[in-house]
């Protein structure tokens, strides 16, 4: 499919959809974005069956409804394109010429491969045309040819006789088109088809019957005989007769002269016909074949103006959009001219800064080496405080444990004191019992006789040992009172000094693991303090090729500047050529609508 045709049909899509969704069905059937539609330039067939069908989905129609409502709208889009096709032109006649068209094409456009629209009349107001065209776009045909009456507002009806496949592959439809009107303007001369009774073909033959059949009725006649003044008149009104019948036979003239001077005017329409069944209707039918030749270079003439007129007004345009174009690259490189001088100068501060920097950065490199076998020290010294809380905290777990052991043995004396407590109750007791006793004996002693006065004496000094016991009982009692309340100050003491104990050796798990953990960390920082130094190290070697690269861009942006320059100056001779080139177009423009509007004189 060639360029100018894909060019109107896009152009219909855009009015009727939009740009946004005609664009976007483009892009899924493999436009590309930047192409630009040239008469010459080829798409290929399935791309625009892709676009109608993508863009069917968007707006919700079946591809073949968008083919026949485009090929309505499509007429008016040819009508701007092509006017030469449409001016001055019937329904009739421009279906008639549309083969013909098609043809040129074909020749203009190499590769071309446009239908075939074969059209001929079949009566004075029907005419059969047949599509043939191996895209078998029947519903885009027949949405022209109801485009085509609208807009000529010639109403028809469109009857389908025929369609298939011819046998090279080609799809065709046949239709009959008829219109309200006779299309055909007939001049009849009846005598003149009467005098050659069916077979003579000559004027002179015709007027030599005329001859003969007049001289042969003057002949006929009684009067013949009469006398000379008799055979003058008949022999005049002969010679009457004859011109009267001669002037009928060639009044068909009059219409020959008629379509000369329509030629001459530049009318060359195909309307009228001649029926004299002589040599008339012969050279009228001849007359008609050199009009349709003119006719078919006229219209290429036409159509070729048409075509090459728009794409001149796309050219103007286009030089004027590289006019501006043109001038803002000379703006934009007297811009890049100035900015490479900056960037040059910049350049070379920029080495400068870059070298202080490294210079700051060597210094910071040799601050941090330092600092690397700062911190190694603190870490060794960490490391050696760290081991010593170990074994002050492993001294005091033994000392804890020690405090342990002797607040264990002063829990058990405590209950060995209870246990001494519990005998000296029950020796206590015994005591009372036994004083009891030895006063239960002196009375009983004192009732008996002198023989009971040695056991008397004995129960008091029993008494006494009673009571002894008994003082010494509370003795012990209180003694061992006050040490136990001793042995449990100490082992509240020993306990309270065991949880401190218990305290300070957590505290100094956790010292010994915060302190550990703490040197772990010192030491990770001190290898990240040794990587940065040494990146430092590598960096700072890179940023010498960077300066290095820097002092090299600086001479680059010397000669960039320079070119710079030079190219300006080259851009803007450049834009002088462009701005007469679109003058010489404006001038090509200006000539193809003189050569244009020369053609429109011809009605083809």
């Amino acid at each position: 499919m060639k360029g100018t045709v894909v060019s109107t049909w896009l152009s219909t899509l855009t009015r009727t959809y939009g740009e946004e969704k005609v664009n976007k069905a483009k892009k899924k059937a493999g436009f590309k974005e930047d192409l630009i539609i040239t008469p010459m330039t080829t798409i290929e067939d399935q791309k625009t069956k892709d676009l109608m069908k993508y863009l069917g989905q968007d707006v919700g129609k079946d591809p073949r409804e968008i083919w026949h409502e485009m090929g309505i709208k499509n007429i008016e889009t040819f009508s701007k394109w092509f006017p030469s096709y449409f001016s001055n032109r019937t329904l009739k006649n421009f279906l008639m010429l549309m083969d013909t068209v098609h043809l040129q094409l074909t020749e203009m456009l190499p590769g071309a491969n446009p239908p075939r629209l074969r059209a001929k009349e079949l009566n004075d107001n029907q005419i059969e045309m047949t599509y043939k065209s191996k895209r078998g776009m029947y519903d885009y045909f027949l949405g022209l040819l109801e485009g085509s009456s609208s807009f000529f507002k010639t109403p028809i009806e469109v009857e389908e006789i025929d369609r298939g496949t011819l046998d090279d592959g080609r799809d065709f439809l046949t239709i009959h088109i008829s219109f309200e009107k006779s299309f055909r303007n007939k001049k009849k001369y009846l005598f003149s088809k009467i005098l050659g009774l069916g077979f003579l073909k000559s004027i002179p033959a015709k007027m030599g019957l005329i001859g003969f059949i007049s001289s042969f009725a003057l002949i006929s006649l009684p009067q013949f005989t009469a006398g000379w003044q008799v055979n003058l008149g008949g022999a005049a009104g002969l010679g009457i007769i004859l011109t009267i019948i001669s002037k009928i036979l060639m009044s068909p003239i009059k219409a020959i002269d008629d379509e000369l001077s329509k030629i001459e005017a530049l009318n060359l329409d195909d309307e009228n016909r001649l029926q004299t069944a002589d040599d008339f209707e012969k050279l009228f039918e001849k007359l008609r074949q050199i009009k349709s030749k003119l006719r078919e270079d006229i219209l290429f003439l036409k159509g070729g103006t048409d075509d090459m007129h728009n794409f001149t007004e796309d050219f103007v345009e286009l030089a004027e959009d590289m006019e501006e174009v043109s001038d803002s690259i000379s703006t934009v490189v007297d811009e890049v001219a100035q900015g490479a001088q900056a960037q040059a100068q910049e350049t070379e501060e920029s080495a400068y800064i870059v070298n202080q920097n490294v210079e700051e950065i060597e210094k910071l490199a040799e601050a941090g080496q330092e600092s690397r076998d700062n911190l190694e020290n603190a870490v060794k010294n960490i490391r050696s405080s760290t081991q010593a809380v170990v074994d002050v905290n492993e001294r005091i777990s033994g000392v804890r444990s020690a405090f342990a052991n002797v607040n264990q043995l002063g829990k058990q004396l405590s209950e060995k004191i209870e246990t001494i407590m519990e005998i000296v109750d029950t020796v206590e007791e015994i005591a009372g019992q036994t004083n009891l006793l030895s006063l239960n004996a002196s009375i009983e002693a004192a009732r008996s006789s002198d023989n009971g006065r040695g056991f008397t004496v004995v129960a008091e000094e029993v008494r006494e040992l009673a009571e002894e016991s008994q003082q010494a009982v509370e003795t012990i009692r209180k003694n061992l009172g006050e040490f136990t309340e001793h042995v449990e100050t100490l082992s509240s003491s020993i306990s309270e000094q065991f949880s401190n104990l218990e305290a300070s050796n957590q505290a100094l798990e956790e010292v010994a693991e915060s302190s550990n953990s703490a040197t772990n960390d010192i030491e990770a920082a001190t290898d990240q303090v040794v990587e940065i130094v040494s990146s430092l190290n590598t960096e700072t070697k890179k940023i010498r090729e960077v300066i290095e690269n820097f002092n090299n861009l600086a001479a680059i942006a010397q000669e960039n500047s320079a070119s710079s320059e030079e190219m300006s100056a080259s851009v803007n001779s450049y834009s002088e050529k462009i701005k007469e080139m679109t003058g010489y177009i404006e001038q090509m423009e200006d000539l193809t609508e003189n050569f244009r509007n020369n053609l429109k004189g011809y009605n083809v």
